[in-house]
């Protein structure tokens, strides 16, 4: 069995000869929480709907499972799309079970219906019609109804737009119970960073409908960690000079810029040693980007490798 539970090639969708995704090729494992991230409109929502089959791909591929038989893959998937469609004259129980027989999904006794309802948060909502739930609720609802097929891989999107705090975080420890203890895998798109950031284990950023970098959360804090960058005339010499005579080994080059990652408020030392040295200094400051600040360029098609 493919240890990926979806994987895309060059995968794509024309709207009037626009490509609203364009050439997106997304990897992602067994028991990932991956966060895709974008701004409005940059291809998120397009891209779940056409890996779960509601919109057409122009071109390129897709796999589910490690099947290219997506009737089969798609049978082990979940889906939450943009609001939630909920009967809303009906109780949490009535609308799960209405989703259960469109399945055909046996539950002698309701009893699967009362699990997922209590996995959701909803197991006491008795006769409370949907219509008067609040937001917070018919998202977990929607949920719900995502579950009631047991999925292996649940996409959800923008789950937590419009939500309170409060809202926000019950959906959230929803999707990590749901991944911890169910081993379900989930895709959640969002443009709401610092959501993601206490969830996510790996990370997809499209803009424009491009996927600019995929990365795993471990590597956010080496992509985003505090620096002093350096240009010279001279950056071989410059780093053997760093790392032998100031003793600081945690130093690179990258693209003719010298990256220094330890004793970030001895730049005075740097630049005397280099100047001694003859090496003219083209640039010297230090780069604090913080997360947020990272992905939004990311977000605005800017590529980071630093």
């Amino acid at each position: 069995m493919s240890e990926y539970v979806l994987q895309t090639a060059d995968l794509t969708k024309t709207y009037s000869r626009v490509n609203v995704v364009d050439k997106v090729n997304i990897e992602i494992k067994k028991g990932d929480i991956y966060g895709f991230i974008g701004k409005n409109g940059a291809g998120k929502t397009t891209t779940i709907r056409v890996i779960v089959g509601l919109a057409g791909q122009s071109s390129g591929e897709i796999e589910l499972f490690g099947e290219k038989n997506l009737n089969i893959g798609r049978r082990k998937t979940g889906t939450v799309i943009e609001y939630p469609a909920l009967y809303p004259y009906m109780t949490a129980e009535g609308n799960v079970e209405c989703q259960r027989i469109l399945l055909g999904v046996k539950d002698k006794n309701k009893t699967k219906i009362k699990e997922i309802l209590d996995i959701v948060g909803l197991g006491n909502t008795g006769k409370k019609k949907a219509k008067n739930f609040s937001l917070g609720m018919k998202q977990r609802l929607a949920i719900a109804l995502a579950l009631i097929g047991d999925p292996e891989f649940l996409f959800l999107d923008e789950p937590t737009n419009g939500l309170d705090p409060t809202g926000i975080k019950e959906i959230r420890d929803l999707i990590l119970k749901l991944n911890k203890e169910r081993d379900i895998t989930v895709m959640v798109s969002s443009h709401i960073l610092g959501e993601l950031a206490k969830i996510a284990t790996r990370y997809g950023v499209i803009s424009k409908g491009k996927l600019v970098k995929e990365f795993y959360a471990d590597d956010l804090k080496d992509l985003v960690r505090n620096k002093i960058k350096i240009k010279v005339n001279d950056a071989k010499t410059a780093v053997s000079l760093i790392k032998n005579q100031l003793n600081i080994k945690n130093c690179e080059l990258k693209d003719d810029t010298i990256y220094v990652y330890d004793h970030l408020d001895e730049s005075g030392k740097i630049s005397s040693l280099l100047a001694k040295h003859d090496i003219i200094i083209e640039s010297i400051s230090k780069d604090s980007d913080d997360c947020e600040e990272f992905f939004i360029k990311l977000m605005e098609g800017e590529d980071q490798d630093a």
